[in-house]
């Protein structure tokens, strides 16, 4: 079958870029391609206990995105760096424009920012006293169950257009003649299926990182490997991080350690939310938290990240954070373990006697107790220590034995694939975008490389 665009993945870089393809060519014939669900199954299957198949929280129609809090940073320093390919003007002048087209979509939420206010100035006084980069932001947040919502218009959207959705069907190759694409491989109810186009976007998410390392190496596209981010989704409760919730919503912190002068970071911040679980189809399950409109809890939870990159002769750091996930699914029989800072800080592991003692409680369920520093690599272990004691300066209480730890999060981001700044590879007219690229680690600016290589293909269509 023959496409003039194929989109492999259908997270927010492709949905974005479909929708800015139709609105200027509604005439067009595009096809998804997605391992996972559509986005109304999905919500079935996250429901549903006895759903055995791929994760419907990562996989499927929306991407990662739907099912995440949904928080959309509106700043190019926020969420990835492709503005080192673009320029920073592009990047913000594509983030105001996907704005628009939330509103257009009936999102009616408006960006939260700092105001300038004593606790304010406290907080950035005290990060800089502390050594703290703090990125300000204005933060529009739709919540998970507000995520669907908006997924769903743009769906319905699709349906009024010459749009094929091929679900639970597995990208396999790209299928290339000379040294351009002339369209992809992908397996569907056990069948091998050719789909054919001149051009190809591939934005197949974090979970699709390797993937995407994989397709560079066979056809010689030239990446670079990346780093991979390491770290502990922690948990605390509401009324110690009141000030910074009530003043930022979500306080993003730059940090390098003293000894090791690694990059720590916070991410994914989630007031009043809830721990949940990421299952991907290779049997890793790794922390990450969620925030919702209309449900809350009393608890706040929040990544801290420790960014590992690597140099020659190594270059498997997939593989490295995998390890270390699958050395933790051994201590715990396939789960996450969870830790107090109380217990790590003094050695000893944490069993669910000594949890109940606490002002806190986890608000997941699905976990075992046990140390972290059986599974964490001593390195990047030291790094969030010293990083929680750091933060603790900024927001007393925090490095408190009421802050639970859950490890790991990891964040697959580590191919980086050369592109120029139309997001088109080292092979004609193959384009990437969002996580799997290497440059984008929000929806921000997974809209961004979507909007612009889309608009380099109309141009091509013309």
């Amino acid at each position: 079958m023959n496409y003039d665009i194929i989109y492999v993945g259908t997270g927010q870089s492709s949905i974005m870029g479909a929708y800015i393809a139709l609105k200027e060519n509604p005439k067009l014939k595009i096809l998804f391609i997605d391992k996972g669900l559509m986005l109304n199954e999905r919500i079935e299957a996250v429901s549903s206990k006895s759903f055995k198949g791929l994760s419907p929280i990562i996989y499927g129609v929306g991407g990662a995105g739907a099912f995440s809090d949904c928080k959309f940073n509106l700043d190019h320093r926020v969420g990835g760096d492709i503005h080192i390919v673009t320029g920073k003007d592009i990047v913000d002048e594509l983030i105001e424009e996907t704005l628009n087209i939330y509103r257009e979509l009936g999102c009616d939420v408006e960006p939260m920012n700092s105001s300038m206010n004593p606790m304010v100035d406290h907080i950035k006084k005290s990060c800089i006293e502390n050594h703290v980069q703090l990125v300000d932001t204005a933060t529009m947040h739709l919540g998970t169950d507000g995520a669907r919502i908006l997924y769903t218009k743009f769906i319905d959207f699709f349906n009024n257009y010459n749009v094929v959705f091929e679900t639970e069907s597995e990208f396999l190759d790209i299928i290339k003649e000379n040294n351009s694409i002339i369209g992809v491989t992908y397996k569907k109810d056990n069948n091998e299926i050719n789909a054919y186009s001149s051009y190809v976007v591939v934005a197949i998410g974090r979970s699709g990182a390797s993937k995407m390392e994989s397709i560079a190496k066979k056809y010689s596209i030239e990446f670079a490997h990346g780093g991979v981010d390491v770290g502990v989704r922690v948990e605390i409760p509401d009324i110690i991080m009141k000030d910074i919730n009530e003043n930022f919503y979500e306080a993003k912190m730059v940090y390098y350690t003293k000894y090791y002068k690694d990059k720590m970071r916070t991410f994914c911040s989630n007031p009043s939310g809830f721990v949940a679980l990421e299952k991907y189809d290779d049997g890793i399950v790794l922390a990450n938290g969620h925030a919702y409109k209309g449900k809350k809890s009393v608890n706040t939870n929040l990544a801290l990240l420790c960014t590992q990159s690597f140099t020659e002769p190594f270059n498997e750091p997939f593989e490295y954070a995998k390890s270390i996930a699958r050395m933790t699914s051994m201590l715990t029989g396939g789960k996450i373990l969870c830790q107090s800072y109380g217990d790590l800080s003094v050695g000893r592991r944490s069993t669910s006697e000594r949890l109940s003692r606490l002002n806190i409680k986890p608000t997941l369920k699905d976990f075992v107790t046990g140390d972290i520093s059986l599974a964490c690599p001593k390195r990047i272990l030291d790094n969030i220590m010293e990083f929680i004691e750091v933060h603790g300066k900024i927001t007393p209480g925090f490095a408190s034995s009421d802050l639970l730890l859950f490890f790991p999060e990891i964040k697959f981001r580590s191919v980086r694939v050369k592109i120029n700044d139309k997001m088109e590879t080292s092979l004609n007219n193959l384009y990437v975008a969002g996580d799997s690229s290497g440059y984008g680690s929000g929806l921000n600016q997974a809209a961004v490389m979507g909007i612009i290589a889309t608009r380099d293909i109309l141009q091509k269509l013309l």
